[in-house]
């Protein structure tokens, strides 16, 4: 006789609470000392693994806050929670655990981070929070006075423009020049910011384990940005005029806009990122190296430069949303396409005002491509329907053939059933006729 199974251990209650989304029951739980928050279940998962999973963020937050561990890998394969959490996507419980202290380099069994994890599942948007992400301390510590100095290289007041700065996600030097635009602080310390994103850099780059090469990139790129813009604003002897959605940089922005005259294509925006791509310092470093052999080696309109950077920074994403805007590649629902040529998108009318003199060069020939484009959609569209109006007449005909031979067949089974019982009677009639001709036989002997 087989032996029975062992009966699964029962789940800690703490865990079946999480499971439960009893955040109230949790608290009284753990009020009460009647469960730890390192309880595990078979599979070495704690409250917090589940919390994290599920996407619960005050769970998560309570826990926390009753001294679950952040980066616990009990997990028979060493998940954290910040893996778990990247495999919800949930961007809020992402953001908890990453404020809290979760290590973004930590690996599973597998040698993958929760990046790594995230992009496996899809979840762009957690891959390029995570990427991006920075404590504010990071900054801050270059407010203060270090050692000999008696001030710190970066004023207070700079600190959170300059960190908001960093966690945004678009690259667009466009983008960074309307952030700084927005910024009065920024503008008016571009070169502190920079010089302190360059010590960002080189601090991250001599990390003797687990160097984020992402960032350390990320701030190169974003320093070399701001000198630009310091320099244009040095260079630049005019004043704005005080009118609305004006810009005070204008003239790199729109240099940065300026498309060949042959397609529009934005030539000198690409040898711009390429430049800032080339002046990184630690030529040694395997991110850069592989981001160097994707843009080299094509001409110019081949391949995009500031597409494979963000892909670098943010993670490489299966599809691109159709909703980038045409001046800072800001992508938006919301973002109203231009009513003439229909063809390129403007987030907000600052863009589209920025954009005019460059795209009103191209609108008419851009129309003519949308014409095309959209007569192509149309007879691929009637070509479709063409081809599922036959489809179904061919599925119809195929039903009324299958209909029509088992009418046949029916009939033939009639016919066949009928004979048989024809042939039936006519066999027992022809018995019953023998059977009287040995009955009178019988009598006459």
């Amino acid at each position: 006789m087989a032996e029975k199974e062992e009966a699964k251990p029962e789940l800690p209650q703490i865990i079946q609470l999480v499971n439960l989304n009893d955040i109230t029951g949790i608290k009284n739980l753990l009020l009460r000392g009647e469960a730890k928050v390192g309880e595990t279940d078979n599979n070495g998962m704690t409250a917090l693994h589940h919390a994290a999973y599920k996407g619960y963020t005050d769970i998560c937050k309570l826990l926390l806050d009753h001294g679950a561990d952040i980066n616990d890998d009990s997990h028979d394969h060493r998940y954290s929670p910040l893996h778990f959490a990247a495999l919800s996507g949930n961007i809020e419980t992402v953001q908890l655990l990453l404020t809290s202290g979760a290590r973004t380099y930590h690996t599973n069994t597998l040698g993958r981070t929760a990046t790594q994890m995230a992009a496996f599942v899809g979840n762009h948007t957690v891959v390029a929070l995570i990427n991006n992400y920075l404590p504010i301390s990071d900054v801050e510590y270059y407010t203060q006075p270090h050692g000999l100095e008696k001030e710190g290289k970066l004023p207070s007041s700079v600190s959170r423009s300059l960190y908001d700065l960093i966690m945004q996600v678009n690259l667009h030097p466009v983008k960074i020049a309307l952030t700084v635009e927005d910024s009065k602080e920024l503008q008016n310390n571009m070169e502190s910011a920079a010089a302190v994103l360059n010590l960002m850099c080189e601090k991250e780059s001599k990390r003797s384990e687990n160097v984020n090469e992402v960032i350390c990139i990320k701030f190169h790129y974003l320093a070399y940005v701001l000198k630009t813009l310091s320099k244009e604003l040095k260079k630049s002897s005019e004043q704005t005029t005080g009118e609305k959605d004006s810009s005070i940089l204008e003239s790199i922005i729109r240099k940065w806009l300026r498309g060949r005259t042959s397609d529009g294509y934005e030539e000198y925006l690409e040898f711009y990122i390429r430049d800032a791509i080339k002046a990184f310092p630690y030529v040694e470093m395997p991110l850069f190296i592989q981001l160097v052999q994707n843009i080299s080696g094509s001409n110019i309109g081949d391949s995009w430069a500031l597409g494979v950077l963000s892909g670098c920074i943010n993670g490489q994403r299966a599809f691109q949303d159709d909703k980038e805007c045409a001046t800072c590649g800001q992508e938006s629902k919301e973002a109203r396409k231009c009513s003439k040529c229909k063809y390129v998108q403007y987030c907000n009318r600052r863009c589209q005002k920025l954009h005019w003199v460059i795209h009103k060069k191209f609108c008419d020939k851009l129309f003519l491509e949308y014409q095309k484009r959209e007569k192509q959609r149309e007879e691929e569209r009637l070509s479709e329907e063409e081809q599922k109006a036959k489809d179904q007449k061919l599925k119809e005909d195929k039903q009324k053939q299958q209909a029509d031979e088992k009418d046949r067949n029916v009939k033939v089974e009639d016919i066949i059933q009928k004979q048989e019982i024809m042939e039936k009677k006519e066999t027992q009639e022809k018995g019953e006729d023998n059977l009287s001709v040995q009955t009178e036989n019988v009598a006459i002997t």
